[in-house]
């Protein structure tokens, strides 16, 4: 949280003009996840839960498949 705030304002003071945008859009999906998460729960209860575990599934699979190790 130090360096989303840290960066804004090294590009005010002459640092690197984008360098705050990743923190901004990692905070941007962080609220937007538990918006979601919070909505998804609202309407269908634990049932929720599934969907996060098919997406960390699918995710997990992407990587099984892209790791070239």
């Amino acid at each position: 949280m130090i360096s989303s705030a840290a960066r804004p304002s090294s590009a005010l003071t002459g640092g690197a003009r984008w360098g705050w945008v990743p923190n901004l859009l990692l905070w941007a999906a962080m609220v937007m996840g538990s918006l979601c998460g919070a909505l998804a729960y609202y309407w269908i209860n634990l049932a929720a839960i599934w969907f996060a575990a098919a997406g960390a599934l699918a995710l997990s699979a992407i990587v099984a498949v892209t790791a070239h190790r």
